[in-house]
C-alpha cells in the first residue's frame, strides 16, 4: 500500500474514533441529565425560569414563571435530542459509505428512538421524576429533526459539489 493510502485510512479511522467518542459523551450526558432526581431537576429549571421571566416581565406572577419553566423544559427536550439526532446521523454516515449509508441513517433513527423512549421510561424509577409520553414524543421529534437536517445537509452538499 502506498503511503498516501495508509495516511488516508489512518485519518478515516481517527475521524470515526473521535466521532464515536463524541457520541458516547453526548449519550452519557443525556442519560446523566435524565437520571437527575426530581428536586434537583425542577430546581435548576425554576431558577432559570425565574431569571428569564424577570427579564421578560417587570413583576412576573407564579403563572408566568410556571409557563416559562414549561417552555424551557420542552425546548430542552427538543434541543438536546436535535443534537443527538445530528451527531448520531453524522457518525452513522461516517461509518457507513456508499449505498450502505441509508442503513446507517436507519440505524441512527433506531438508536435515537430507543434513547428517546429509554430516557423517559426510566425516569419513573428516579425519585421525584415521572414518565411522560409527551416528553418521549418531544425527544423523538427533536431527534427526527436532527436526522432530517443532517441528511438534508448531506444531499445539499452533494448537489453543491456537482454544481461546482
Amino acid at each position: 500500500m502506498s503511503r498516501e493510502k495508509k495516511e488516508s485510512i489512518l485519518l478515516e479511522l481517527c475521524v470515526i474514533g473521535v466521532s464515536l467518542a463524541a457520541l458516547s459523551l453526548l449519550i452519557y450526558f443525556v442519560i446523566a441529565v435524565s437520571f437527575q432526581n426530581g428536586e434537583a431537576s425542577i430546581g435548576v429549571t425554576m431558577r432559570i425560569a425565574q431569571h428569564l421571566a424577570g427579564r421578560i416581565f417587570e413583576q412576573p406572577t407564579e403563572e408566568q414563571i410556571r409557563t416559562t419553566s414549561w417552555i424551557i423544559r420542552y425546548c430542552a427536550h427538543l434541543g438536546l435530542f436535535f443534537v443527538v439526532g445530528v451527531v448520531t446521523t453524522f457518525v452513522s454516515m461516517v461509518i457507513f459509505r456508499g449505498y450502505y449509508r441509508i442503513l446507517g441513517v436507519i440505524g441512527a433513527g433506531f438508536v435515537c428512538y430507543v434513547l428517546a423512549y429509554y430516557t423517559e421510561y426510566y425516569k419513573q424509577f428516579v425519585e421525584g421524576r415521572h414518565f411522560h409520553q409527551s416528553d418521549a414524543a418531544l425527544n423523538w421529534y427533536g431527534s427526527l429533526a436532527g436526522i432530517f437536517c443532517m441528511v438534508g445537509s448531506y444531499f445539499l452538499n452533494r448537489l453543491l459539489v456537482k454544481l461546482s
